[in-house]
């Protein structure tokens, strides 16, 4: 073994790779370890790996490969696990008869060869190549799930199945679940989501499995299927950890934690919900770092943004963000918070939870355990001399009323409802009993929003589109010109999506004299709506065909997010 080390040094010493000085050092740090020569020398930097690899091939008269140029059997992937090609620095590459060719880094390493004919079964031929080229390979091959499943590899089936069916013993579970292996596959998880740059993760209890799906710019993709036996742990550990109690399974629990990635630190919201085959949790990732706190990085036009900077310098009124969960009402109230922040104001916030900590700006968080409700907060909020108030949801009458009492008392009042657009939010308001010409008197300006994905700049595609489909935007948008719009391909750099981010589409309505009156009256949504465009407001419609237009979504993804029908 040492004599064939040795050839190596030899070999490169003399075709001048390598100097005599490299060669005794590489020796002598090789008495103090039990690596290999190769190994070392490309370690210090002596060599590069490509030449150590092709030494190698040339001794033991292999053939030296680069595995991005040759075809690989993808039948042969999951011939052994993740973990272990990448402990070994493998690759199974082609199978013919009982004969596998394998590519490897060091043939030197007998008991790897052993272990590798007994887990496949096979009659083994090697090829060689470098370290480089098997993990290029195993990434392209496994994408971003090789970590996943390098995790669940290193659990011990046998070992964690006969713990966790000991479910009445609550003391095992808990000791069970703090295990290295199940820590690994938990953190690998959400390591995972936090690179795809996930909001929320899913985990799924499935009949014979527990599905991972992640929700990348507001679309589930499914992930991973963890092993059966195994969501027991996974679940437990994930409770544990957000402050739930693993012994309760049949009612939802809320719990937090915090999760830290490369100095990064991340707040997680976790929900369980009990479910026919076990528990399902939904985590929340809210990264406090990536907040867009500037009003210009919504996704504005000139015409949006002047609107949204003239509507917040009213010094009071109730300002209103609409749209489903999710559509971003909440990173438009902390970016108008932020404009609104200096030390001329008082700003108070009460939310339900806290996702963001604002500095400058006093926050409280609902606990409605404790009695102390949207409603509650706001009397409490009234006393302490704010100038500008946000409340997270108006969501029954005796939070509107004060909000409306605030908003008559000289306060600016900003705050979300759940409507599908801005003239909704009247409605939903009136639903609620509060008086019109309260409303009327108090909201000053409506934006309705929603989040379109953006196509990836590196693989989108301009296509023209058809006469009839044209016909069918002019019904939204009349004076609609332009016939170019851009289509998702999918690149490496977009995960094969073709969408990358996402950027808001807006519709923003000024209560005028008009809109106000119109109120008072009980106008219906579709009438207050007309008067609106009529007076120069942008549907959500009009909005999204024109960011289309512009090349930042594509018409199809323009139509899914606001139900536009294009024939």
């Amino acid at each position: 073994m040492t004599e064939k080390r040795e050839k190596i040094g030899d070999y490169l010493l003399k075709n001048g790779t390598l100097s005599q000085e490299q060669l005794i050092l590489a020796l002598e740090h090789q008495k103090e370890n039990e690596k290999f020569l190769g190994e070392i020398l490309v370690e210090k930097g002596y060599v590069a790996e490509e030449e150590v690899a092709a030494v190698l091939a040339e001794q033991f008269n292999l053939p030296f490969i680069l595995l991005s140029a040759c075809p690989i059997d993808d039948t042969l992937k999951k011939l052994f696990p993740v973990n272990k090609m990448k402990q070994w620095k493998i690759f199974p590459i082609k199978l013919e008869g009982d004969i596998l060719t394998v590519a490897v880094t060091n043939p030197l390493d007998i008991k790897m060869m052993q272990e590798l004919k007994y887990l496949s079964g096979y009659k083994l031929d090697l090829a060689v190549t470098t370290s480089k080229e098997i993990f290029d390979c195993i990434h392209k091959n496994f994408g971003s799930n090789a970590n996943l499943e390098e995790a669940i590899a290193d659990v011990s089936f046998r070992s964690q199945s006969q713990a966790f069916n000991l479910k009445g013993d609550m003391k095992t579970l808990e000791e069970a679940v703090q295990d290295a292996p199940i820590v690994k596959l938990v953190n690998s998880v959400v390591d995972e989501a936090i690179k795809q740059n996930a909001s929320d993760i899913h985990f799924e209890p499935q009949k014979a499995a527990l599905r991972i799906r992640y929700r990348v710019d507001g679309v589930l993709y499914e992930s991973f299927n963890v092993p059966k036996e195994l969501q027991l742990p996974v679940i437990s550990r994930i409770k544990i950890i957000s402050g739930m109690d693993i012994s309760e399974t049949r009612r939802p629990q809320d719990g937090r934690m915090s999760f830290e990635i490369n100095h990064r630190s991340y707040d997680i919201r976790t929900s369980t919900l009990p479910d026919s085959f076990g528990e399902k949790i939904v985590m929340r990732i809210l990264d406090k770092e990536n907040i867009f706190l500037e009003i210009r990085n919504l996704g504005l036009s000139d015409k949006e943004s002047q609107f949204v900077k003239n509507l917040i310098q009213i010094p009071y009124g109730i300002i209103l963000i609409t749209g489903p969960t999710g559509s971003g009402k909440t990173t438009t109230l902390y970016s108008m918070l932020n404009q609104l922040n200096d030390e001329t104001r008082n700003i108070v916030t009460v939310e339900n939870p806290t996702e963001y900590q604002l500095e400058g700006i006093n926050q409280t968080e609902v606990n409605e355990k404790a009695g102390y409700t949207f409603a509650t907060g706001m009397r409490h909020i009234l006393r302490q001399d704010p100038d500008v108030i946000m409340i997270g949801e108006i969501r029954d009458l005796e939070t509107a009323e004060i909000a409306v009492q605030a908003a008559l008392t000289g306060h600016l009042v900003l705050s979300t409802l759940h409507t599908n657009n801005a003239a909704g939010s009247v409605v939903r308001l009136l639903d609620m009993n509060v008086e019109p010409f309260l409303i009327g008197s108090s909201v000053v300006g409506v934006v309705a929003q929603r989040l379109v994905r953006k196509l990836c700049p590196h693989c989108s595609k301009e296509e023209d589109i058809s006469v009839e489909v044209e016909k069918s935007i002019l019904k939204y948008v009349p004076d609609f010109k332009s016939r170019k719009f851009a289509k998702p391909v999918g690149c490496k750099k977009c995960r094969n999506i073709g969408y990358q981010g996402r950027t808001g589409i807006f519709e923003m309505m000024n209560v005028t004299p008009e809109i106000k009156e119109m109120i008072i009256k009980r106008a219906t949504e579709a009438e207050i709506e007309k008067k609106a465009i009529e007076q120069g407001m942008s549907t959500l419609q009009m909005s999204a065909i024109e960011k289309a237009s512009q090349g930042a979504t594509s018409l199809e993804e323009a139509m899914r997010v606001t139900f536009v029908r294009m024939v």
